[in-house]
């Protein structure tokens, strides 16, 4: 039957309120957009100067200097311009797949998609209204905040609209995927995982092929199991020859050992560790799945952990720094979160050890989890049994006095003594605390507001930020399992070095979030119900609802009440352990997991080292691809230097070709931090191209400039790439 004249009245009344959102979506972006690119201290946060420069000139606009600020009067027209088209094609095209996938008709589909999904379109114009009011009240660091958090702020509105479509296409009525209990791990997950191996594997292998991997934090690594092999001692000389262990505990990278004396490279610890980061995919999908009950969302969730940009950092850091021992804590951290939460306790006391072998950080972790044990899952997890709780208690307390101890004996007695009596090295990082163990306790204690200020500095939220934004802040629904993070969390928040997750000190951390994210899965119908009763309340009829109520004081207990049997107990208390099997509850977990997916997803282009930021793309971003992972003139003419130094000589070499000389009898530092060769050195080698090279010319090496009668200078091959030295003898 054709529809009437009064029923298509409202459905064309719809449409027009569903344009008009559209259209004022696109205006609210537009507006957006011409504030940011107006100012590049704004746009930093999300594309380089050179990017935002050729942006703003495509635009029409030319750049100048205000004072210290570069700005631009960026024309709002041709913006319009690009947010209209760009909101029109994916309003068109979002309902023509809606309308296909759902089988409605194409104008209900261009309702519910224009009124639902660009209203994540319109909430940037309400953050430059906050921006603009920080600005008037002068509040310095509100407004670094603001800018810094722009890159999360994106990530939450195109997650957020992203999933806005999904939930729109994938049919409401659709019966969810049955629960299954096996540890099967889909083909999805696995293609995934290698995926993320041979893209960050690649990547690594050809930073060592352009000479452009750093021996420092990365492959003195590979020289620590060369020369325990050779009978050197657990060392590299990049440390004055002394033990390592005076460094850090890390000693789980002599694991390589079986396969290292079939190929000795540096280049298998790389993929050793960029393999077993991608298998860090499955235990966050059994963990996802355990709670969720739902093998899609775990599927979604362990996607999402490889696309987590904090953990990809761990692999290639923002400075180009790749293999870390601790990056390692990872996966055994996950592997044994997914033991506890089976009960097999002696299993995670072993991912625990393997753990703390990767660097005595795993320890703050532990002693916190412990708490968590000892009172979360020896009273609250529904265990019925007392014997059993009291062994929960007790493994928790015994983790938990463990890592407080560790942590004391690692910093005061086992470190110091391998460092001949000296404070630990990273004492240092924490200089507005004193620099030195002691001393960072005592300033700590006796001044908590310094304390307190530092940690709630706008870097600490951005850092905050920077963990949970990625994850779609699911670890928030959890809170009992997060707090495991915060000890650690707020120790990096007091240094600048340490308060980022572009680096490798945040390590321990990821796991934890990960977990955290997987428990706040089946959360996600509690959060969706509070959202449709906030949306649909009706105060009026609320208190009177209230008024037929019978108070609690006007109850009276008569002492018939049944004891509830022990075996019904039990079966209760599992039942609010189980995994959701309602098909809303499935439904949410999905939907939310889908959601994290997308957040990683978009935070990773901005800050992603991968294929998916922007910067590998962006020519002049410090991470192009072309800089760092296509072998240049330096690498093709190092192998002439190299075929000059015989493998029994002793050489002290800059770094980036440091690395190559560790097979060497010996091989030295050469930088700011060794101001003198070695006595027993035989040859100099100074890369002249290198990122951080300060020496040009063979007089500005000052061995040879003060002492020509004990260095000769060899003859160039390379045309100035390289200066080599050799000891006369």
């Amino acid at each position: 039957m054709p529809p009437t004249l009064k029923s298509r009245r409202p459905a064309a009344k719809n449409l027009w309120t569903a344009a008009a959102v559209v259209a004022l979506g696109a205006v609210a972006s537009a507006i957006h957009l011409a504030s940011v690119l107006s100012r590049a201290d704004v746009a930093q946060g999300l594309l380089s100067e050179g990017l935002w420069r050729r942006i703003v000139a495509a635009l029409g606009a030319t750049s100048s200097r205000i004072g210290s600020d570069q700005v631009a009067n960026v024309p709002f027209g041709p913006l319009l311009i690009l947010c209209g088209a760009a909101s029109l094609l994916t309003w068109l095209g979002g309902a023509a797949v809606i309308a296909h996938r759902r089988g409605v008709p194409f104008q209900e589909a261009l309702v519910q998609w224009g009124r639902a999904g660009w209203l994540w379109w319109i909430a940037p114009f309400g953050w430059d209204i906050l921006g603009l009011v920080i600005e008037l009240l002068g509040f310095a660091s509100l407004s670094a905040l603001w800018r810094a958090a722009l890159p999360f702020f994106y990530a939450i509105l195109k997650a957020g609209w992203l999933t806005t479509f999904f939930v729109l296409v994938s049919a409401a009525n659709r019966a969810p995927a049955a629960h299954n209990e096996s540890r099967r791990i889909p083909g999805g997950v696995w293609i995934a995982s290698a995926i993320y191996f041979i893209c960050f594997g690649a990547m690594n292998w050809l930073l060592w092929e352009s000479l452009l991997l750093p021996h420092g934090d990365s492959s003195m690594y590979e020289e620590h199991v060369w020369n325990f092999l050779h009978g050197k001692g657990f060392r590299s000389y990049l440390d004055s020859g002394r033990l390592f262990l005076g460094e850090h505990i890390q000693v789980i990278h002599l694991g390589v050992i079986p396969l290292y004396v079939f190929w000795p490279s540096h280049l298998l610890l790389e993929l050793c560790q960029s393999a077993w980061l991608a298998a860090g995919a499955i235990p966050t999908f059994w963990i996802a799945r355990r709670h969720s009950g739902s093998t899609r969302a775990a599927a979604c969730l362990a996607l999402a952990y490889l696309l987590y940009f904090p953990m990809q950092c761990l692999d290639i850091a923002v400075t180009f720094k790749t293999f870390r021992p601790n990056a390692f804590e990872i996966p055994f951290f996950l592997f044994g979160l997914d033991a506890l939460e089976r009960g097999r306790i002696k299993t995670l006391l072993v991912w625990l050890f393997l753990a703390l072998l990767c660097q005595e950080d795993a320890a703050p972790v532990i002693a916190p989890l412990g708490v968590w044990i000892a009172f979360r899952q020896a009273h609250f997890s529904g265990i019925v049994d007392r014997a059993a709780r009291r062994r929960m208690f007790w493994l928790g307390t015994v983790l938990a006095g463990f890592g407080v101890l560790y942590v004391a004996f690692v910093v005061k007695v086992a470190l110091p003594w391998f460092r001949g009596g000296a404070d630990v090295h990273f004492a240092r990082y924490f200089e507005e605390f004193g620099g030195e163990s002691n001393t960072i306790v005592s300033t700590i204690l006796n001044h908590p507001g310094a304390f307190l200020a530092k940690l709630f500095a706008s870097p600490s939220w951005v850092f905050a930020l920077g963990m949970l934004v990625p994850l779609g802040f699911l670890p928030l629904l959890s809170p009992g399992r997060l707090a495991v993070a915060a000890p650690l969390f707020g120790v990096l928040c007091l240094s600048s070095m340490t308060n980022t997750p572009l680096h490798h000190f945040h390590a321990p951390l990821v796991p934890i979030v990960i977990w955290a994210a997987a428990a706040g899965l089946p959360q996600a119908v509690v959060v969706q119900r509070q959202f449709a009763r906030w949306w649909k309340r009706d105060p009026a009829r609320e208190a009177a609802e209230a008024r037929k109520r019978i108070p609690p004081e006007f109850f009276v207990a008569n002492g018939k009440t049944l004891p509830v049997a022990d075996a019904l107990k039990a079966q209760l208390s599992s039942a609010q352990t189980r995994p959701p099997r309602n098909p809303l509850a499935i439904r949410c977990a999905v939907i939310a997991a889908t959601w994290c997916v997308f957040s990683s997803l978009i935070s990773g282009i901005f800050f992603s080292m991968g294929p998916l930021g922007i910067g590998f793309w962006d020519p002049y971003s410090s991470r192009y691809w072309k800089d760092h992972y296509v072998p240049g003139e330096r690498a093709v003419r190092f192998p002439a230097v190299f075929a000059l130094i015989p493998r029994e000589s002793r050489v002290a070499s800059t770094d980036y070709v440091h690395p190559r000389f560790t097979h060497h009898e010996r091989s030295y530092d050469y930088s700011d931090y060794r101001p003198e060769v070695p006595d027993d050195t035989d040859y100099i080698v100074i890369d002249t191209r290198h990122p951080y090279s300060d020496i040009k010319t063979p007089d500005q090496v000052k061995e040879y400039r003060d002492h020509p009668e004990l260095w000769e200078l060899l003859p160039d091959e390379t045309e100035g790439y390289f200066i080599v030295l050799k000891r006369r003898r």
